[in-house]
């Protein structure tokens, strides 16, 4: 199957886990390191501990990130997060 150019294919958890990322550990300074490569491998991680949600379109994302307004969801993404969060602590790569 061969995609245009004019679609794109986009992960919308990327957001989710990024704007829960800020709320819950940069905004509130309890990172040990803040420096971005920690940040980017604790995004990254987590990332790649939670399911993908692909959609092609703003709507897609919209009823994606509804979905996420689940409390248990967001419990889920949360987790991961202290879960990266930990290990990259425990390990930086600087």
């Amino acid at each position: 199957m061969y995609f245009s150019r004019e679609l794109s294919i986009y992960n919308a958890m990327e957001p989710i886990v990024s704007g829960m990322f800020e709320d819950h550990y940069v905004k509130t300074g309890i990172l040990k390191c803040d420096c971005e490569k920690c940040q980017m491998d604790i995004i990254l991680r987590t990332m790649n501990q939670v399911p993908p949600h692909y959609t092609s379109g703003q709507a897609g994302e919209a009823y994606i990130k509804a979905l996420y307004q689940e409390p248990q969801l967001q419990s889920d993404i949360l987790r991961e997060l202290t879960k990266s969060v930990q290990v990259i602590e425990e390990s930086p790569r600087h």
